[in-house]
């Protein structure tokens, strides 16, 4: 039986028992819930899901258990990290499309033909104003759920094999290139320029950048360690980054610089500051922050880039751009993508492969191969130039940008 207590702060958190009988507590991060009523009714939810986990590890669970309650034995793997946007947009396709339509159906009766109904036919029909992306995301959530129950013995084969899909139309992406980046720089104010120098010499995700501690980089070596992530919403450091990928990444003499011009003579042991979601104390300061001293999040750098690229009159950029720029940089380069999987962090070379964008130098490499003779290309980011390339553009003075563009 679930209950509520009273925290010291004057909020409540949840408490159940596991089938363990191991006490367990939610705490919404930390902080706590407003009414005791929500967080008693959280720790109920988790309570029942705890005991279709251990149904599911002994192997208690019949094929004719229903695909809502399957997923509520299940899900947590993809929605443990309730804070981030991805977490969100699964728990709205589960609430939106899956549990509307399956939820009480049982698992042995899910058949071929009414999956293939559903994608062709029915709810997930590609129609006006629906992305077949939406459709392949949706599809590939419940085909996820259905192999975990194939993989636990539950069902002994998958409906979802052969079923096809609407072609997704492989249009190129914004990505932002050393001399756009140099441009939109005269837009930027410092704090925002270093962070898009940074992403395109790490490609850090936005909420990656945004979370990296002092710690997390070894100047002795040129390797930074992605661990933290900076979690918008919720305003609190995330301990491990997407699909809980720690991994590392090589640093540019040009990284290292931007690092220590961050940080500047800051104490390096004083902490971040903000709450850690696994309740862990801090002892390093954030790298980017706001020329305000504040953090430096996802949202508000991608607002400031989209503001700069407008104004430089280049291309549209968001902060995602800067990370398809360094897998741009590195595939002109010629870096092994598998060695870009992994500092990526890409668990499929094809994820990858989408965020390398088509460039001039790319199909000079090309042609180079099939033996044919290409003029001179600027490798960005490269020493020297070559007539036609952009010229380096001024950045504008801190002072000269108003204080009401800061929303950081």
């Amino acid at each position: 039986m679930a209950w509520a207590e009273k925290m010291s702060s004057g909020r409540f958190r949840g408490g159940y028992r596991n089938p363990d009988g191991r006490k367990l507590y939610v705490t919404d991060g930390g902080r706590g819930y407003e009414r005791k009523k929500d967080a008693k009714d959280v720790a109920q939810e988790c309570e029942v899901q705890a005991r279709r986990r251990a149904a599911v590890d002994e192997d208690r669970l019949l094929a004719s258990v229903t695909w809502g309650e399957w997923w509520d034995a299940i899900g947590d793997a993809k929605t443990t990290d309730g804070d981030t946007d991805t977490a969100r947009v699964v728990r709205n396709i589960v609430s939106a499309q899956l549990r509307p339509k399956w939820g009480n159906v049982p698992l042995n009766k899910i058949r071929h033909k009414l999956v293939k109904k559903w994608v062709e036919e029915e709810e997930l029909k590609v129609r006006p104003r629906m992305s077949p992306e939406y459709v392949h995301r949706v599809f590939g959530l419940f085909k996820w759920s259905i192999k975990r129950a194939v993989d636990e013995e539950v069902l002994d084969a998958s409906p979802c094999v052969g079923i096809k899909l609407p072609k997704r139309p492989d249009k190129p992406r914004a990505y932002i290139s050393v001399s756009r980046a140099a441009k939109m720089g005269a837009f930027l104010r410092e704090d925002y320029r270093d962070a898009v120098a940074f992403m395109l010499e790490t490609g850090l995700r936005p909420g990656e950048l945004c979370g990296l501690h002092a710690d997390r980089i070894d100047f002795d070596t040129g390797w930074l360690e992605v661990v933290e992530v900076f979690v918008t919403r919720r305003r609190l450091i995330k301990p491990c980054p997407k699909d809980y990928d720690v991994r590392k990444v090589a640093l540019s003499s040009k990284a290292m610089e931007i690092v220590r011009r961050r940080l500047g003579d800051r104490d390096p042991t004083a902490g971040c500051g903000q709450t850690h979601s696994d309740g862990t104390a801090c002892h390093s300061p954030l790298v980017f922050l706001t020329i305000r001293g504040r953090v430096m999040s996802p949202k508000t750098l991608s607002d400031h880039i989209t503001n700069a690229s407008t104004k430089a009159k280049v291309t549209r950029q968001t902060a995602y751009a800067g990370r398809r720029g360094w897998f741009t940089r590195l595939a002109e380069g010629g870096l092994d993508p598998f060695a870009m999987a992994a500092q990526g962090g890409h668990s499929d070379v094809k994820q990858t492969t989408k965020y390398v964008q088509v460039t001039a130098a790319a199909r000079a490499r090309t042609l180079a191969a099939l033996g044919e003779a290409t003029p001179l290309t600027v490798i960005e980011g490269h020493r020297g130039a070559a007539r036609g390339a952009d010229p380096e553009v001024q950045p504008v003075k801190d002072s000269e940008i108003p204080d009401g563009e800061d929303v950081g």
